[in-house]
């Protein structure tokens, strides 16, 4: 007898620690995640939210751990993950092999597949070394029109 996993909708993750140049509150966090949801007509299953320790993912872990009941994990920003780009890679890995989405709200990035993987670090990288959000980053120096919210 098989077992068939089923995903059951899209788990919320927020942290109360600043990330990527916002310090954004756990509840506007949620309300961010929570509008996504109902505007793409997703089933939002209520957040998870981190440790207020540095450089703890406790409970990004335990999610990707149970990431085969999701269909994705959501979370403001990919600034909410590790700094470590191996850990982070390896994240990625983790949730994509047990067929977990991660979207990245702010950003408007959804890592579908592994081949994603080195377009988002890419991002990553160049909003490091601008400082900034790199949407806002282009905007500014007339690269892009305008940045476009979904």
């Amino acid at each position: 007898m098989s077992t068939v996993v089923v995903s059951n909708g899209y788990k919320g993750y927020v942290t109360p620690r600043p990330f990527g140049g916002y310090f954004i509150p756990i509840s506007v966090q949620s309300l961010i995640l929570r509008d996504y949801c109902s505007r793409k007509k997703y089933l939002y299953n209520l957040h998870s939210g981190e440790n207020n320790f540095d450089h703890s993912y406790l409970v990004l872990e335990g999610i990707c751990e149970n990431a085969a009941k999701y269909k994705a994990v959501l979370m403001c920003s990919f600034h909410m993950l590790p700094q470590n780009k191996y850990r982070r890679i390896e994240m990625y890995k983790n949730f994509l092999s047990k067929n977990c989405e991660m979207h990245f709200i702010l950003e408007g990035i959804v890592l579908d597949t592994i081949n994603k993987v080195d377009e988002v670090e890419l991002i990553i990288q160049l909003s490091k070394i601008t400082g900034q959000n790199i949407d806002n980053f282009l905007a500014n120096n007339g690269v892009i029109d305008d940045v476009e919210t979904n």
